[in-house]
């Protein structure tokens, strides 16, 4: 199997202490992101071209441990780390904030009802509503949908958003597209979905509990999501019946599946494997446990190619884990009780192994 070895750019601590990375991002260095961007293949691996190679910044939602619904915004950029406070007025304990890049900009969604962007030096960002509907008794997000800030990945104007409904657990088993215009300043939601359950072939006949989303992405005009199974039980104490990557319409109809695992409760044995998209071709792949066929170790799934890859992290970074990859750029972090380092590395090539 092949393997990506990465080298350390530059280490990033946070002066304060953070709970998490709930989801990231990258600035792509250009005013817009274009559909379907130039590729160049090396070897087993496909890098975009979205990320330069030099003065990059990557972006990370967290929150201070002190002050736990305070979210804030990290800016890396090789002169350091740049926090963007979202304040008060974004403490929603029904909804979580969600980001998204684009371009060389980003953009919070807020509470279902608006997107606050980020331009510029990001000090003065803009507020733009968000529209649901035309009318009161046609909209398209239902009063009980809880946004949630999974992972999404966009590379045009649609914005894949993970949403909760009815019964809440912080999970996903909803989502939604969010048409955004940077240049006109509109937006508005285009359709609310859950992915069906009965394209799975481990599927609960039993319930009627959708899938549950780990991540989302759009890419070349299609629509991909990551499923942790159904389980309403804690994954991290009971583990995962299944898992699954598929190719999905905005209706939530499984048009292919990339990605599917055998019924993981059979054999009774505890698993599961987490998957999140990146501003790349791979999904990262983190297994729940540590004494599973992986050895606890992450791994890379390439959409276009559908082959794992896996991944050497840089010497004395072996405890860090990866959380996106841009072009040559790869995010990591550290956890000890919380946010304790931030890593940027590049990817010095690719390893063959037996």
């Amino acid at each position: 199997m092949a393997a990506l070895k990465l080298s350390l750019i530059q280490k990033y601590k946070p002066e304060n202490a953070y709970t998490y990375v709930y989801s990231t991002g990258f600035l792509s260095g250009e005013s817009t992101l274009t559909q379907g961007a130039e590729t160049i293949k090396e070897e087993n691996a496909f890098f975009s071209h979205a990320c330069p190679k030099q003065g990059a910044r990557a972006l990370i939602l967290t929150r201070k441990e002190e002050a736990p619904g305070v979210y804030c915004i990290f800016v890396l950029s090789d002169i350091g780390i740049q926090e963007i406070k979202l304040g008060e007025d974004f403490l929603d304990r029904e909804n979580d904030p969600l980001l998204f890049s684009f371009g060389d900009s980003f953009g919070v969604i807020k509470a279902k009802k608006e997107i606050v962007y980020f331009t510029g030096d990001f000090s003065s960002p803009e507020i733009i509503p968000i529209k649901n509907g035309f009318l009161p008794f046609s909209k398209v997000l239902p009063d009980n949908a809880r946004e949630r800030y999974f992972q999404t990945v966009s590379d045009g104007r649609l914005i894949p958003v993970c949403f909760e409904k009815e019964v809440y657990y912080g999970l996903s088993r909803c989502f939604a597209l969010l048409d955004f215009d940077p240049v006109k300043k509109e937006a508005k939601w285009k359709c609310f979905s859950e992915i069906e359950k009965n394209a799975f072939t481990h599927h609960d006949d039993r319930t009627k509990d959708a899938p549950k989303i780990d991540s989302l992405k759009m890419a070349n005009d299609a629509l991909y999501a990551y499923t942790s199974g159904e389980s309403t039980g804690s994954v991290n104490k009971w583990g995962m019946d299944y898992y699954a990557l598929a190719k999905i319409s905005s209706e939530g109809k499984v048009k292919e599946k990339l990605l599917e695992s055998e019924q993981l409760k059979a054999g009774g044995k505890k698993s599961g494997v987490n998957g999140i998209f990146t501003h790349s071709d791979y999904l990262i792949l983190t297994p729940l446990f540590n004494n599973d066929d992986w050895k606890g170790k992450q791994k890379l799934f390439s959409l276009s190619k559908q082959e794992y890859t896996d991944v050497i992290m840089p010497r004395g970074m072996t405890k860090h884990s990866l959380h996106n990859i841009c072009g040559e750029l790869c995010l990591t972090a550290l956890y000890d009780r919380g946010l304790k380092e931030i890593g940027l590395c590049k990817i010095e090539g690719i390893e063959q192994r037996e």
